[in-house]
């Protein structure tokens, strides 16, 4: 199993506090044990531990993505020290360094810039839409909305970054979708992504016990998919989420990722302490849910990839259930992130609480790219619907489909 990239928690605190954070507000606790900031001695002993990995698994390219909590309450110190250190180490094996950083913002300065511009960190900044949305979440610990923070410092890194910096949202249905894209392409951020919040089958979205609607996110997405894609190029955000199905649908299965496609995942935690684990969203499951006993102090990534959650996060868009199995867009979705599967009494050997989402999605952009292309390319090809794909689902007749051979494996969670 190969790691490419790795999310470093080099601060294991925040400034803000968002009530739907996996790290301190759905349920798990283990940041409290954990230090507050990663040390320049761990900074060391990782990046040897990268080293190893790249040489024994030939890896030319690898990506470090500095995260938190907050990583901007991180010394300057530390980030001038690991990137100056890891380029010296990796750069005798023509190791390639790609950095970024996810910040929620607020402490971006002109002398931040200046230091991301001098190290190469690309950066990304949290903005959940526009104020009224964003801060009904993404509050600081007085419960103070940190839109208009965010946006002074979006604008300063706007000003001074010399590769614009990229916004993550998380949806939220309850938002007007064409305010939200227009909002969006206000603040002239070039491309972002749109993230399902973190829920599974034990803690669904609040949103789908409140709002009596089949496919609530799906309905919320194709509101902006159905304008983005009508937009002539040169007004076209890069929507990461709507080009990732795209690139999928018409066969370029490379471009999946840990939420869909049927690659392996290749990536891993750091924490603080040096804490190998697995993607942080699992922490949704249950308190120390990925903790493994791996740690970069006396594992190296192949060792700590050989526990049990790490294969099957791993190779979670291959080790999936019967009716993921037998789904016509199989291929294109790969079950969603493995998190959005779980349930108590049956572990990951379940479809994604947003299954029907993923389907109406889905099938709705693959017909909307079907339906703009020339006749003479439709030939031996028709569409499918998001009924068709439900009716032949739900008329499966799965006890009469034998298991897969690793079905113990998801099931013992």
């Amino acid at each position: 199993m190969i790691v490419n990239s790795i999310v470093i928690k080099v601060a294991s605190r925040c400034n803000l506090n968002c009530s739907y954070c996996y790290v301190y507000n759905l349920g798990d606790t283990t940041y409290l044990s954990q230090p507050k900031l990663m040390s320049d001695k761990d900074v060391k002993t990782l990046i040897k531990r990268v080293s190893d990995h790249c040489q024994e698994k030939n890896i030319k390219t690898f990506q470090f993505i500095f995260h938190g909590g907050e990583p901007m309450l991180q010394k300057k110190e530390f980030y001038i020290h690991f990137v100056n250190y890891a380029n010296e180490v990796l750069s005798k094996d023509n190791i390639e360094c790609i950095y970024t950083i996810q910040t929620n913002g607020l402490l971006i300065s002109e002398d931040w810039c200046k230091l991301f511009n001098q190290l190469k960190i690309q950066v990304g900044v949290s903005l959940d839409g526009y104020k009224e949305i964003n801060d009904k979440y993404r509050v600081d610990h007085k419960g103070k909305g940190s839109y208009d923070r965010v946006i002074a410092g979006l604008k300063i890194a706007q000003n001074n970054l010399d590769k614009k910096p990229g916004v993550l949202s998380v949806i939220d249905i309850e938002s007007d979708p064409i305010r939200f894209y227009e909002n969006i392409k206000g603040i002239n951020v070039d491309f972002f992504d749109l993230l399902w919040p973190h829920a599974n089958h034990d803690k669904p979205p609040k949103d789908y016990l409140e709002i009596k609607k089949e496919t609530p996110y799906a309905d919320w997405l194709i509101k902006i998919f159905d304008i983005w894609f009508a937009e002539k190029h040169k007004d076209k955000k890069t929507i990461t989420l709507f080009d990732t199905f795209i690139n999928l649908i018409i066969g370029n299965k490379l471009s999946g990722n840990e939420d869909f496609g049927r690659e392996d995942n290749g990536l891993l935690v750091i924490e603080t302490n040096g804490d190998i684990e697995v993607v942080g969203a699992l922490k949704l499951c249950g308190n120390g849910f990925t903790k493994n006993d791996s740690n970069i102090n006396k594992n190296s990534f192949s060792e700590a990839l050989e526990t049990k959650l790490a294969n099957v996060y791993y190779k979670s868009h291959k080790l999936l259930n019967k009716k993921c199995l037998n789904c016509p867009l199989l291929e294109i979705c790969g079950g969603g992130h493995i998190h959005t599967r779980y349930k108590k009494d049956k572990g990951f050997d379940n479809p994604s609480i947003y299954c029907n989402d993923y389907i109406k999605l889905i099938t709705h952009i693959q017909n909307t790219i079907y339906d703009s292309l020339p006749e003479k390319y439709k030939e031996g090809s028709d569409k499918i619907t998001f009924q068709e794909v439900i009716d032949y689902l739900d008329n499966l007749e799965l006890n009469k489909i034998e298991a897969p051979v690793y079905t113990d494996a998801l099931t013992s969670f």
